[in-house]
């Protein structure tokens, strides 16, 4: 089986390197142990390919999705599967589409492939490699964008046997829904001078052109995608090509590959667009011959993301180590590079109407900080300081507000939306970046205080402008009709609201104490506590209620909502009001697994929304359900996990119902759904779950204390087979890594296993009764046994 170092350098081709390398078809390899490199598997086919210079109101580049069987390419100036309608809206799709001939077996749709014959080993947001095998032929495609406009793919074949293999290119042209001044049709023609095809939009548009370093053998257009297989089974050349919208059109070359036994062959075909033909000839040559520094520059990236990044090993399930690397790349692709007002990377929220947005920037932002600690604290600076002005850190690249009321009011995701400043305060407690905290600090404050200036009531309870704001977008919660999600919400103290104040100034108390800001501490403090009264005045028999200002009510009529759980999560609840409210919280997640709600009303299922789960895990945890929570975060990693690692597009069939209409595979989404991921294609807050996975199953808590570390392993009752072993490596804490291994012994009890790789040393262990446990090992390495859902608090020498 091919190891990782030649993998890498048989997609980067160094040909000193890879002369004598021995290539197999990697779509049975498990992801290896160590630290270096992209964690090669065998993915799923399917996926998005970053494009960095995308944006929205700025520069519109387009989305770079996977096509059917083995291919990428262009949807402009968005794709299907986001906040985009591209049937009514879109301008263009062009693919850049590999097929082959073996042995006479034609492999072009995804139905020409045997199950799981077609594999992605590798499968980051800068670089997609598909690898099969047939008939002792080894094939790796490998694509990448080597620029804005060129796309290009390296295909490597090698067989132990002396055989032909053809090679089919193909650029598969599609035109939009968009009434546009050149969406009349397409045209095509092969260039015999440059041994290249094109297809053009008349009568205006973008030029995609199609070149390779090989020679073609024949070449063809044709406007009937079912008539390709065909065509390899006879091609003839076919010298011009013309379709009317909305029919597509491809233009291929075909090349022929006649390897010795045992030798290799390799090829670069490149797709690229430009305004016009001469620009699309310059573009592909120019593109073609900087694809081997590009790969060598994006695998460069790849590896140093992968060298830091935890990941899972040993007896993880498989789609969940997959799911895991799907999110990590997903959230890689929401750091967006400066532009516009943005003076530092920003979070995209989404990949194809990108905008920054306080509540989903800082929820991506908590879960990417345990791989890229230093791009998380740069990201969550940027919110603030790149905002228009103080309060609505919420926008586009060049200052367009995304939010406005019907008031005209420019609105920002409020300060209880995904719990900004638990999410700030959790990538603290495990950087202890003190000169990140200092810098940060001060917009925290600023946060804090236009929120009691602009959005307070006249009994000085804090009020949501509208539904968007609240990020609850039309919810029935506030009790109007809103036909938008701007309408004026500001009669209703939402719980939460009143709860996310209180649990902000706190955090600024703890930050002011780090800091020495000893003017601000008592502010900070009394808002703390006004806020929390304020939160017990909603309190009614057993549960926390918004209030209505119009007639001086509780809310009771709308039923109880995940966001009222903030309470508990944010501490303010009594010890005896989490008692009275622990049947309501795992009422929450017996509802939601007992009822199966139609495809088109999954999305009012709270726990389906990443947003509404993170205060909802943190609300057991302190409530003590530390089950209750592993089964939610089990439930949620299989649905999700295996939809997103599916080998083909369409959903497996529902049961007694409609099937959700999933979301692409191998990128996370919008939706944690009932039937698997949907929604929003390449969406930060739906690859949020190694977090969640890290924080509440592996049991690596926040440290309250520096030199102490909190784990509570809690692992699935169903992980707790005897002999089992979940190994987590690159923990990040205090710029120090640590690999952490749960070895089930038997339905409940574990032995914990550390190594340091730094200077930090695990001296004792104590339980949550504060008796010493028995720590063995020495240096580095320690273990101790324990009881799974057991808090334990493991002590730390070597902090610098």
């Amino acid at each position: 089986m091919l190891n990782r170092r030649d993998f890498c350098m048989s997609i980067l081709a160094v040909p000193a390197l890879t002369a004598d390398m021995s290539f197999a078809s990697p779509a049975s390899k498990e992801i290896p142990a160590g630290g270096e490199g992209f964690p090669l598997s065998d993915y799923t086919p399917f996926g998005y390919l970053d494009n960095p210079y995308h944006s929205w109101n700025l520069h519109r580049s387009g989305v770079i999705r996977s096509a059917p069987g083995v291919g990428f390419g262009f949807y402009y100036p968005a794709g299907p599967g986001g906040y985009f309608d591209f049937a009514k809206n879109g301008v263009y799709e062009a693919h850049l589409r590999l097929g082959f001939v073996i042995n006479g077996k034609h492999f072009w749709t995804s139905e020409d492939f045997r199950p799981d014959q077609l594999t992605s080993p590798y499968h980051s947001k800068n670089v997609f490699t598909y690898a099969f095998a047939e008939n002792g032929a080894d094939v790796q495609c490998t694509f990448l964008q080597v620029d804005e406009n060129s796309l290009a793919a390296k295909v490597i074949v090698q067989s132990g046997q002396a055989q032909s293999v053809q090679v089919v290119a193909v650029i598969e042209a599609r035109l939009g829904g968009s009434a546009w001044w050149g969406r009349d049709g397409l045209t095509g023609n092969y260039d015999p001078a440059n041994d290249s095809v094109w297809i053009r939009s008349f009568a205006a548009g973008k030029v995609f052109m199609l070149l390779s370093d090989a020679s073609s053998h024949k070449h063809f257009l044709e406007d009937e995608p079912n008539k390709i297989p065909s065509w390899l089974s006879s091609p003839a050349n076919s010298e011009k090509g013309l379709s009317y919208y909305p029919k597509p059109l491809h233009a291929g070359l075909l090349f022929k590959i006649e390897l010795p036994a045992g030798e290799k062959a390799e090829h670069t075909i490149v797709l690229a667009r430009a305004e016009n033909a001469s620009l699309a000839q310059e573009q592909a040559r120019k593109s073609l011959g900087q694809t081997h520094e590009q790969l060598a520059i994006k695998c460069g990236e790849d590896s140093a993301f992968w060298t830091k990044a935890p990941r899972l090993e040993g007896d993880w399930p498989k789609h969940w180590k997959h799911g895991w690397v799907y999110d990590f790349e997903t959230l890689r692709m929401m750091v967006r590079r400066p532009q516009g007002i943005y003076k530092l990377p920003w979070d995209a929220m989404q990949i194809q109407a990108p905008r920054t947005v306080l509540a989903e920037s800082s929820i991506d932002m908590w879960a990417l900080s345990y791989a890229d600690p230093d791009t998380a604290k740069d990201v969550f600076l940027g919110l603030f300081v790149n905002a228009p002005f103080d309060g609505v850190p919420c926008s586009r690249e060049d200052g367009e507000m995304n939010m406005v009321a019907a008031d005209g009011s420019e609105c920002g995701t409020s300060i209880s939306w995904c719990h900004p400043f638990f999410c700030v305060s959790s990538v603290w407690a495990r950087t202890r970046d003190k000169r990140w905290l200092a810098t940060i600090y001060p917009w925290l404050g600023r946060f804090v205080r236009w929120t009691l200036q602009n959005r307070m009531d006249r009994d000085g309870f804090i009020s949501g402008k509208c539904s968007w704001e609240t990020g609850m977008d039309a919810s029935r919660r506030f009790l109007i009709q809103q036909p938008t999600g701007g309408e004026l919400i500001e009669f209703l103290r939402l719980v939460e609201l009143q709860a996310a104040m209180s649990h902000a100034a706190g955090v600024m108390v703890q930050f002011a104490e780090i800091l020495g800001d000893n003017a601000s501490r008592e502010e900070w403090r009394k808002i703390q506590q006004t806020y929390a009264d304020k939160t017990q005045t909603l309190w009614h028999e057993d549960w926390f209620y918004d209030y209505d200002n119009r007639n001086g009510r509780l809310v009771t009529s709308v039923g109880r909502d995940l966001g009222q759980v903030a309470p508990v999560f944010t501490g303010i609840a009594s010890a005896e009001q989490r008692e009275k409210m622990r049947a309501a919280l795992g009422k929450f997640y017996a509802d939601s697994m007992a009822t199966r709600l139609p495809a088109n009303e999954d999305w009012q299922d709270g726990l389906h929304w990443s947003s509404l789960v993170l205060p909802y895990i943190e609300s057991l945890w302190v409530a003590g359900d530390n089950e209750l929570v592993s089964q939610v975060i089990e439930t949620i990693a299989e649905r999700i996990y295996t939809s997103m690692d599916r080998r083909q597009v369409a959903p497996p069939s529902s049961e007694g119902g409609q099937a959700q209409k999933l979301g692409w595979p191998g990128v996370s989404c919008e939706v944690w759904g009932g039937q698997g991921a949907y929604g929003g294609e390449g969406y930060g807050w739906g690859a949020v779950l190694p977090g969640h996975i890290l924080r509440s199953l592996v049991g690596f808590r926040d440290p309250l204390r520096p030199d102490e570390l909190p784990i509570t392993p809690n692992l699935p009752s169903s992980f707790m087979v005897a002999g089992k072993a979940y190994r987590v490596t690159n923990m990040r804490y205090h710029e120090q890594v640590l690999d952490l291994t749960l070895h089930a012994l038997d339905t409940k009890r574990v032995r914990v296993e550390g190594v340091w790789s730094g200077s930090i040393r695990s001296f004792s262990v104590k339980d949550g009764s504060g008796a010493n446990v028995p720590l063995q090992g020495s240096g580095s390495a320690w273990q101790f046994e324990g009881v799974n859902r057991q808090s334990y608090f493991v002590g730390l020498a070597g902090i610098s």
